[in-house]
């Protein structure tokens, strides 16, 4: 069996520096868990889009210290268009449904690590939260 565990929402602050937490959300990147864990997408706002045809992201490994900005660059790219090496990530990109860092890195284009490196401060500068998804027992 898989399901989603957790999820982390892209969106913008609430109240002064988020001490009101989210107030406008974009994107939610849900993560799910089964026999390796993925990433998708699920958007709130019905602007936003992925690279391509791009719905899914297998990080290299179970919460990869890359996987989140992986899956901003994949599935929010609007921050990182300014990049160098974007365009061509793109190009690249553009008939794929799915990237698969941990059993197909040789379907990743070259160019996509040295993408992840320009995007870093973009990244930086993005408002993220996670939420860890926990059964509720309505009384």
């Amino acid at each position: 069996m898989a399901g989603f565990s957790s999820m982390f929402v892209i969106g913008s602050p609430g109240g002064f520096m988020g001490a009101d937490g989210v107030n406008s959300i974009a994107l939610l990147v849900l993560v799910g868990d089964g026999n390796r864990q993925w990433l998708e997408p699920q958007y709130v706002a019905p602007s936003l889009g992925p690279i391509g045809r791009l719905r899914v992201l297998i990080p290299e490994g179970p919460n990869h210290p890359d996987a989140l900005l992986d899956a901003c660059l994949a599935f929010f790219p609007e921050p990182f268009r300014e990049c160098p090496s974007f365009r061509e990530v793109e190009a690249a990109l553009q008939d794929q449904d799915y990237l698969d860092f941990d059993l197909k890195p040789h379907r990743i284009p070259k160019a996509w690590f040295r993408l992840r490196e320009e995007a870093k401060p973009h990244f930086a500068n993005l408002w993220i939260w996670k939420a860890d998804l926990v059964p509720v027992q309505p009384a």
